[in-house]
């Protein structure tokens, strides 16, 4: 046995360094721990840094060395979310998180994606694998020749890039399964492939529901399938920019809050184009982060293969390049293949042009979903929009323990059954009408007209209202009068006691009672909601010009009055009748007389010669939409109301074998053929929007509006005429005015719906018009026989 060298250690000696420098480094990373974590105790410092650094492996003295000194000189390491550490602290964040301790996991320095094995260290941080090989030097595609491609794979002709791998035929196998030349996915035990539709992931019976299905988490209680964990496992924290409480896409870091699924885009960037700052989530060929608006605007365009025109490419089929509106008809429309009888997207075609499937011509495409097992209609994930919608739908309307609120089970219903699927995520995921109701379901009180009348009369509180009576949830109201007395009192908010005082009885006691009354008898639907909320503005603005004078109701005298009228500038505080005839039978004020408001004369005609082009264009221009023409024909032809106009239904139509009628009144009008067509094509085309079931049958308006149920409004139609050139005030004008011309009252009343008086003073008016043309004719035509003589 040779003696050992003086200068060499021995093996004991050894040992016992290594462990020394053991101990003292799991002292040191346990006090740095402590001192940065002080709801830690000792043990639980131990225990974290045993399971993020286990004792047997080799050099685990050295990464508490590093994870000591990195926390001695950060010791917001652990809370800032930085990345720019060693890989030790990284997998110790995960164990402390997975703890319930306050840490705040570092995400990759590029897309932002939480893991724990950021193995690439960059200037900016750690980022993942897919970033780090997004960034890589890229090269030209041997065989598409594209310049700036990532290296998929090396063939004898040169680099190919990701797109020509998936069509090289090199790597098509034959499935052990099916016998089909496809990519295969996974090797069984003899070394022979398995394709994506014959692999079948490992499943396991699921803890919470039962059910057997693909596990997303696996942990100490057992397997967790993908619905359960969404439902129940996924933490769910407040959303730092929508304020919901929804699962978390993005921790918070680097000052930015958490971040939701619908709030996240991506991580921020300044623009290489544009130099905004602002999501990005693509890059140029040299790696620099371009934003969704600049990518789009600047793509190249490329020949679609199956419409011909030139524009940016979506995907690559068999066929060659699609364009984003071919691909997403081809999806939603799958169809049963000519050749193998599966009803798949027809994505390629074969050697007579015939399009098939994308499986028959040895192209791994699969559009089925993992979910439930449609076929097409793809969204993310390897899910079709249907099971999408279904999930987004829970989340939206859960209430405070995580699952849809009972009450709002019909509402849950008819969204998730929504004919089209895409709107309905669409909707869920922008419109600020979501946002109020996600807040009303997580507070979890019981639904009714009373709270909702707390809220502010806005428009999304409105829209919400008309869903939930829609979808049978709250009881139907007249709502053009049911929600004055919410908006009275947002708008007594800043006004004087002694105002509103005489405000709520002035509202409740005559002009609801009155509108009420009304609306029980009348004919055809009129909006009351504008004409009482006029009515009691005047009288509060009334009750305010009487408090500048130093004037009580018992002071009030006819020169007061008449003050006020003087004073107007326009005829809006002739309203204040109703307040005064109100005070009046009260006894609060005297016999006072407002009188009664100017009669105006009509004005603002079309011309004949701008009048029938006009209706020409309605009648046989394509170029406009259908329900433009057609509501722009009504009422350049017969002028009605533009909120009758807004509620015809198909029920007013009357279609004959050769004839077609329009009821507008008591009576129905002759159609011209081309207008008869159009109301007829409107009447039998689907919705355009995207309709919720209904649990009470209602009327189909021809012309349905954004809330569901309801017709599109007043306001709403004149604008959409206006702005494609048909002027609603002027041509109704002209169309009344030249039917008074050839008609009696009785019969204009009749026939277009309006009162009798109305109908009266129109017809007045045009035999006036008429006679003063006529008159002026017959001055003409002696002048100029006079001039011939």
């Amino acid at each position: 046995m040779t003696a050992s060298s003086p200068t060499a250690p021995s093996t004991v000696a050894r040992l016992a360094a290594q462990a020394a420098r053991m101990e003292a480094a799991t002292a040191a990373a346990i006090g740095q721990l402590i001192s940065a974590l002080p709801s830690l105790d000792a043990q639980e410092a131990e225990a974290a840094l045993v399971a993020a650094v286990p004792i047997p492996v080799r050099g685990a003295a050295r990464f508490l060395e590093e994870l000591a000194g990195h926390l001695a000189a950060r010791p917001d390491a652990l809370t800032s979310g930085s990345s720019l550490c060693p890989p030790v602290l990284l997998r110790l964040a995960e164990v402390l998180h997975d703890a319930g301790h306050p840490v705040v996991r570092p995400g990759c320095a590029h897309c932002g994606k939480i893991r724990a094995d950021l193995r690439q260290l960059r200037p900016e941080g750690r980022v993942c694998g897919s970033c780090d090989a997004r960034s890589r030097r890229r090269e030209t595609c041997a065989r598409c020749h594209r310049d700036g491609q990532r290296v998929a794979a090396r063939r004898h002709d040169g680099p190919i890039c990701n797109r020509c791998y998936r069509t090289d035929p090199a790597t098509f196998k034959e499935c052990a399964d099916c016998g089909q030349l496809r990519h295969p996915v996974v090797r069984r035990d003899d070394g022979r492939g398995l394709c994506i539709n014959c692999w079948k992931r490992p499943t396991h019976t699921c803890v919470i529901c039962g059910k057997t299905a693909v596990a997303a988490r696996i942990d100490a209680d057992g397997a967790v399938c993908h619905l359960c964990y969404n439902r129940h496992r996924r933490p769910r924290r407040l959303c730092g920019r929508c304020g919901q409480l929804k699962r978390i896409a993005c921790n918070a870091r680097d000052g930015q809050p958490d971040l939701c699924d619908g709030c996240y885009q991506g991580p921020e960037a300044a623009c290489s184009i544009c130099s905004r700052v602002r999501p990005c989530v693509s890059r140029d060929e040299e790696g620099q982060p371009i934003c969704a608006t600049c990518y789009k605007r600047h793509r190249t365009g490329e020949t679609c293969a199956r419409c011909g025109r030139t524009r940016p490419s979506t995907t690559r089929w068999p066929i060659g390049p699609v364009c984003q509106v071919c691909y997403t008809a081809v999806l939603r429309s799958p169809t049963e293949c000519p050749r193998c009888g599966i009803v798949q997207p027809l994505i390629a075609r074969d050697d007579d042009g015939a399009e098939v499937c994308g499986p028959c011509v040895g192209f791994a495409a699969d559009y089925t979903c993992k979910q439930c097992g449609r076929v097409g209609n793809p969204h993310t994930r390897g899910r079709c929009a249907h099971c999408v919608l279904a999930e987004r739908v829970n989340t939206l309307l859960a209430g405070p323990d995580g699952t849809v609120v009972p009450q709002l089970e019909p509402l849950a219903v008819a969204l998730a059954d929504a004919p089209s699927p895409f709107p309905a995520i669409q909707w869920i995921k922008e419109s600020p009408n979501t946002k109020l109701l996600a807040q009303l379901a997580a507070e979890g009180r019981e639904l009714t007209h009373e709270l909702l009348d707390e809220l502010p009369p806005d428009r999304n509180q409105r829209y919400i209202r008309q869903l939930l009576v829609h979808t049978g949830i709250l009881d139907d109201r007249n709502e053009d009068i049911e929600r004055i007395p919410g908006w009275l009192e947002h708008e007594l908010a800043d006004k004087p006691p002694a105002h509103a005082n005489l405000a709520r009885p002035f509202l409740h006691w005559f002009l609801l009672r009155r509108a009420r009354q009304r609306a029980a008898t009348r004919r055809h639907p009129a909006s009351a909601d504008r004409d009482l909320r006029r009515r009691v503005r005047v009288a509060l603005d009334f009750l305010a010009w009487m408090d500048q004078r130093d004037l009580g109701l018992a002071d009030l005298a006819q020169e007061h009055i008449d003050d006020w009228i003087t004073g107007a500038t326009s005829q809006r505080r002739y309203l204040v009748r109703y307040f005064l005839k109100w005070t009046t039978s009260r006894r609060l004020t005297r016999e006072l007389t407002v009188p009664s408001i100017p009669r105006q004369e009509p004005q603002n005609f079309l011309d004949e010669d701008d009048r029938w082009p006009l209706l020409q264009r309605c009648l046989i221009d394509d170029a406009l939409p259908a329900d433009v023409r057609a509501a722009g024909a009504i009422t350049l032809l017969f002028g009605p109301s533009t909120e009758r106009l807004c509620h015809l239904t198909p029920e007013h139509l009357k279609l004959g074998d050769k004839h077609a009628h329009l009821v507008l009144g008591r009576h129905s009008v002759l159609l011209p053929p081309r207008l008869a067509e159009l109301l007829r094509r409107l009447a039998e085309q689907p919705q355009l929007r995207p309709q919720l079931s209904r649990a009470h049958p209602g009327p189909r308006w021809l012309f349905p509006g954004m809330v569901p149920g309801k017709p599109i409004s007043t306001h709403g139609m004149t604008q959409k005429l206006n702005r494609h050139g048909i002027p609603v005030r002027t041509a109704r004008n002209s169309a009344l005015a030249a039917l008074a011309a050839d008609l009696p009252s009785p019969i204009l009343a009749d026939v277009t719906g309006m009162h009798r008086h109305t109908a009266l003073r129109w017809v007045t008016y045009a035999k006036r018009d008429w006679a003063e043309y006529l008159a002026a004719r017959a001055e003409d035509d002696a002048e100029k026989r006079e001039g011939r003589e």
